[in-house]
């Protein structure tokens, strides 16, 4: 190869990194959460809208990963605890999980494994799981990668920690 061309793709890649991840970052506390349209693992059809009205924390995960997998017993507390909760606007609580897979062949597993009991479950195959369109949309880099969402479809929380979550549904929902 050419040393222009390694150059060249050189800087093609960074340019594309620097727009993805500066330019074209929406992904801040007070924006409208990126839409989310796809099927559900159940095999119905789901939209974010859906669930607009209610808090929604967005728990990106895998089956393969080790870290995904000892935060669900943390993320499985924070839904007992909230999941029967209302708002003084009336507004409740749920989860939506994304399973970053390269396959689809442990995720189902994984899910039962470890007492995942919300409905809204979505899988997104590539092959490079960071790669997936949902992973993008939220400019997801790593896993798990949580997004706390209010009731009118806004960010209040970016690739939060349990602590933050926590500390957002305290303020917001009694139990």
């Amino acid at each position: 190869m050419k040393k222009t061309t390694l150059i060249f793709i050189v800087f093609l890649v960074l340019g594309f990194l620097f727009g993805y991840y500066v330019v074209g970052s929406s992904i801040k506390k007070g924006n409208p959460a990126p839409k989310i349209e796809a099927q559900l693992m159940d095999g119905s059809d789901f939209s974010l809208e859906q669930l607009k009205g209610n808090y929604v924390l967005i728990d990106f995960w895998g089956s393969w990963c080790p870290p995904c997998r000892k935060e669900n017993k943390t993320l499985i507390q924070v839904y007992d605890r909230y999941k029967d909760s209302k708002s003084e606007g009336g507004h409740g609580f749920d989860i939506l999980s994304i399973a970053v897979e390269k396959d689809d062949k442990r995720v189902h597993k994984a899910i039962n494994r470890d007492g995942l009991i919300w409905k809204n479950h979505i899988l997104e195959v590539n092959r490079i799981v960071i790669m997936s369109s949902l992973a993008q949309a939220y400019k997801v880099t790593d896993l798990p990668s949580k997004f706390l969402i209010d009731p009118d479809g806004n960010l209040l929380a970016s690739h939060a920690s349990f602590d933050e979550i926590e500390s957002i549904l305290s303020a917001k929902l009694t139990k």
